[in-house]
């Protein structure tokens, strides 16, 4: 369908996900274009992104509509400067920037917020299984310093997830069904309504798999509901909640002969031991929005969580947390000296208390306890930005982020080997925005780095004594173009993150976690790219090649250990290239993934995992206003490869069983089919 849309809108339709930005001051001319245009909610996110003076992605959740996406590996697919690689079902070691390699285990490095609620925990760690992308209405990369409005210092920066908002449904309810290799299935349904004053939206998955390998099986339930009133034109309360019931069995790491002849196969003690993660967590939140007029707009919210674990690994993790969150953001605009200003001053406050047991694990049960603590965590962050626009086509950012935050831990089996400790910083942050003729952006920004250790770091996975390292600091530079016109749009971000005392770790014993310490200076280069096209739109349909390109060189800085090695866990280039092909309701879209062989596995640069090629196939048809189904293929020759590691000192001495085996040939299929009131 032809849709005769207006400047940004026109290029958004280009731009379904990495390369989502704000083109509405780019393009002056209506044009046809032939697609379908980011949602609402997700236009004004990519809005806003284009007027920073950094690379940010928005994310549409109608760009995986028709994908069996179960998480960010599938989600963050086609963004560029992402790299997620697949441990076990939605579970992904997520790296951006060059953020968490040294973390085997989980997400580090990254802040992640749904709905304005921190999912990360007050010390920093924190999961992904939390987030389903079927309640999600678009996602916002933050890459590194750019998640400096969202409370985030940290290296990778944040992820800023928003749910389903009831006034940005296409119909009041959907129900979709979905299954297909390795005994994966999935239900899901939604119903919304939108008054003049009250709007809701509920939600539920459920989703289980056999799992590619063995032990790999997994049952998950979710809900979500979001309900919103509006007291009156100027003031909005929003209420929601999240709730999560996952049972997750866990293959382990096997070794590269192991993971390259027999993929299917679980490590023998992931087995014998039940390697499990059962999680049930129950997260709420409330925001209410203050239209002041000339004096701007104020938005406060809060949040509380209550989250338990239950962890077989080769020793079993019990943990019970509970968490709350107050924030804050005023913004406004004005004038002086006949310039735009413009500024945005928010913060908020974090706190958690987690109730952490670790016993031996005996085939899935506890054992004799071995640990005992109670952690606390509090993270009280702030940040104040103003933006002045000397003339018409630049604007000059100027900022500065603080953060004051502390880390206790009572040992109650041990008391002497507690201890606390608390980080503070000011980070500054300068950046410039050119909007020159033709749909060309021009952006820079040098802003500090901060990331305090988490618990894991000063526990050493929760089964050493209290041992407390520094943070690492630095500096972060960025500079990038971004373009867009009526068939082509494009973006391209070079970055430079200079770090002192870099988290490090390695694995000494398959499967507990690494003991971490501070390295040296490190530094960080790379380049984010993406592209995509209109090629061809005719009669006989139209044409869509888009590809995401992410580079990275990631190295010491004359350590005394390592030298100029570099940092292991992550390739230094990724390719996901799509060729879309329209025509009426079908689309048929092959797909490639490409990731580089020179992942070293360890710290002395003595060995490198396979890099891979994977072909993929892409269909769907819209039955009718109301049902699409789709066809997806991956991994179409059954190309064994390996999808993440677990970094070691030195791969020529240490455990060898380090590999995690990427999923073979898998096909899915699905339907959704909307009902009620077309909107």
């Amino acid at each position: 369908m032809k849709t005769q849309l207006f400047a940004g809108a026109a290029a958004l339709a280009l731009v379904p996900s990495a390369l989502a930005s704000d083109l509405e001051p780019l393009i002056e001319a209506p044009i046809e274009v032939r697609g379908r245009a980011l949602s609402g909610p997700a236009a004004e996110a990519a809005a806003d992104a284009a007027r920073q003076p950094g690379n940010i992605s928005v994310v549409d959740s109608q760009d995986y509509a028709d994908r069996y996406a179960i998480g960010f590996t599938d989600t963050l697919a086609f963004t560029p400067g992402v790299i997620a690689q697949t441990r076990a079902g939605e579970e992904s070691r997520l790296i951006v920037r060059g953020s968490g390699l040294y973390s085997n285990i989980h997400m580090r490095g990254v802040r992640l917020l749904f709905n304005g609620l921190p999912i990360t925990n007050a010390d920093g760690f924190g999961d992904f299984q939390e987030i389903d992308p079927l309640v999600v209405s678009h996602m916002a990369v933050h890459r590194g310093a750019n998640g400096f409005s969202l409370g985030s210092s940290m290296v990778g920066g944040a992820v800023e997830v928003t749910g389903l908002n009831a006034r940005g449904l296409s119909t009041p309810g959907e129900i979709r069904a979905e299954g297909g290799s390795f005994g994966s299935s999935r239900l899901h349904g939604r119903y919304g309504e939108a008054g003049e004053r009250f709007d809701y939206v509920v939600a539920g998955t459920w989703t289980r798999q056999d799992g590619y390998r063995d032990n790999a099986e997994q049952s998950n339930g979710r809900v979500y509901a979001d309900m919103g009133w509006r007291w009156t034109d100027r003031i909005e309360t929003r209420v929601g909640v999240l709730g999560n019931d996952v049972n997750q069995m866990l293959p382990g790491s096997v070794t590269r002969e192991e993971a390259l002849s027999d993929p299917r196969m679980a490590a023998p003690a992931s087995v014998a031991g039940r390697h499990a993660r059962d999680l049930n967590a129950w997260r709420g939140w409330t925001s209410t929005r203050f239209d002041m007029g000339a004096a701007g707009e104020l938005l406060i919210g809060g949040g509380w969580t209550t989250r338990s674990l239950w962890h077989p690994v080769p020793v079993l993790v019990d943990q019970d947390l509970t968490a709350s969150h107050l924030s804050a953001l005023w913004t406004g605009q004005s004038s002086a000296g006949g310039m735009p200003v413009e500024w945005r001053v928010g913060g908020g406050y974090q706190r958690s208390r987690t109730d952490a047991r670790v016993f031996v694990n005996i085939a899935g049960d506890a054992g004799p306890q071995i640990g005992d603590a109670l952690q606390k965590a509090g993270a009280l962050t702030g940040f104040g930005e103003v933006r002045v626009t000397p003339v018409p086509q630049l604007d000059l950012i100027a900022g500065v982020s603080a953060i004051d935050t502390d880390r206790r831990v009572g040992d109650r089996l041990a008391p002497s080997a507690g201890g606390d400790v608390s980080f503070s910083d000011l980070a500054p942050r300068v950046g410039a925005v050119w909007r020159a003729a033709d749909g060309l952006t021009a952006f820079a920004n040098a802003s500090g780095v901060y990331e305090p250790p988490a618990f894991n770091e000063l526990t050493q996975g929760g089964v050493g004594g209290f041992t407390p390292i520094e943070a690492q600091e630095g500096l972060s530079l960025e500079a990038g173009l971004r373009g867009a016109g009526p068939r082509l749009a494009w973006e391209v971000a070079v970055f430079q993150i200079n770090l002192e005392n870099e988290f490090a770790a390695f694995t000494e014993i398959p499967g507990i976690p690494a003991a971490t310490f501070n390295a040296g200076d490190t530094i960080r280069r790379g380049v984010e790219a993406g592209i995509e096209a209109l090629a061809h739109d005719g009669p006989q349909g139209a044409i869509r090649p888009r590809l995401a390109w992410t580079y990275g060189e990631y190295r010491f800085d004359g350590d005394d250990v390592y030298g100029e090695n570099r940092l292991p866990g992550a390739p230094r280039h990724q390719v996901r290239a799509e060729l879309g092909f329209e025509r009426g309701d079908i689309r048929l879209a092959p797909n490639v993934t490409w990731r580089s062989g020179d992942a070293y596995v360890d710290y002395a640069n003595t060995v490198t995992a396979p890099g891979y090629t994977l072909w993929g196939l892409n269909a769907s048809w819209q039955a009718t206003e109301r049902a699409n189904l789709y066809l997806e293929a991956r991994n179409l020759f059954d190309r064994a490869h390996i999808a993440t590691v677990s970094t070691v000192a030195d791969a020529a001495t240490a455990s060898q069983a380090i590999y995690t085996p990427g999923e073979g040939r898998a096909v899915y299929a699905g339907v959704r089919f909307g009902f009620g009131a077309v909107r």
